[in-house]
């Protein structure tokens, strides 16, 4: 089912997401956070299969307290609650996988293909088209997980928040459904949920398929603004970037790291 324009239509939704893991389908004209939303609600309600939807996020965040802002209509955010059991251990996949659904979800509807900048970026031509934030809750079954992302659907140049980002509009020079594209990146999501984590070895190659951070020189700034500089040569099982720094490999966890950049 394609749907017009660039507001989310929630019946559209809804019919697209039938059979998914995703019961509840809640999409709102504005609130502050997508992802604040769920995580509170998680102290006191179930919300697993829960998705929170909107295209006009004012308090958005990233990664490490980062704000996230974009003008009203301009961007889509989707927060997707999981229950994440006792797989604690495993919890760094979320965002990398969340990356993956949203690079083939964007190329599905659009024919672009992005690439990952590990951690949490979506890139297309090395400029950033999406974030993605991953929360943890416990509850009194085990932990909730709400993972959380932003695409840039309808900016246009003077709407960047930085000149490395890029929206679907700019790259494509048009507008993309953003039911179409929601309803497209919840599916994927659902599909690589089911895998996670008993399968994290062909999760794994998949990312490493679209990775650009892979085979790269990077300098990773690490709290208290220790560097380690090197090539970036895979991901590991827990989700980890290794970095060949000097002939010695380094494995960096998400939660550890302030910045990656390239690095010539």
């Amino acid at each position: 089912m394609s749907t017009d324009g660039t507001n989310l239509n929630d019946e559209a939704l809804r019919t697209q997401l039938s059979g998914t893991r995703w019961h509840t389908i809640e999409v709102v004209e504005s609130t502050g956070s997508t992802n604040a939303d769920l995580i509170e609600r998680s102290a006191g309600e179930n919300v697993a299969g829960t998705v929170r939807l909107t295209t006009d996020q004012t308090a958005g965040r990233g990664r490490h307290t980062r704000v996230w802002a974009a003008p009203a209509g301009t961007q889509v955010a989707m927060s997707a609650a999981v229950d994440a059991g006792t797989n604690t251990e495993d919890l760094g996949w979320l965002s990398l996988i969340a990356g993956l659904a949203v690079a083939d979800a964007v190329e599905s509807v659009t024919a672009v293909r992005p690439t990952l900048k590990w951690p949490n970026d979506v890139l297309i031509d090395d400029r950033k088209v999406s974030g993605i934030l991953s929360e943890y809750s416990r509850t009194s079954t085990g932990g909730i997980a709400v993972i959380g992302v932003g695409v840039n659907t309808t900016m246009t140049e003077d709407q960047l928040p930085v000149p490395t980002a890029t929206s679907l509009a700019i790259v494509t020079g048009k507008d993309v459904s953003v039911t179409d594209l929601a309803a497209a990146y919840l599916r994927r999501l659902a599909e690589l949920l089911d895998r996670w984590p008993a399968e994290l070895g062909s999760l794994a190659e998949a990312y490493r398929e679209r990775s650009d951070t892979i085979g790269r020189r990077v300098r990773v700034v690490l709290p208290g603004d220790k560097e380690v500089v090197g090539t970036a040569t895979g991901i590991d099982s827990a989700g980890r970037i290794v970095v060949d720094a000097n002939g010695q490999d380094v494995i960096v966890a998400a939660a550890d790291v302030t910045h990656l950049r390239a690095d010539g």
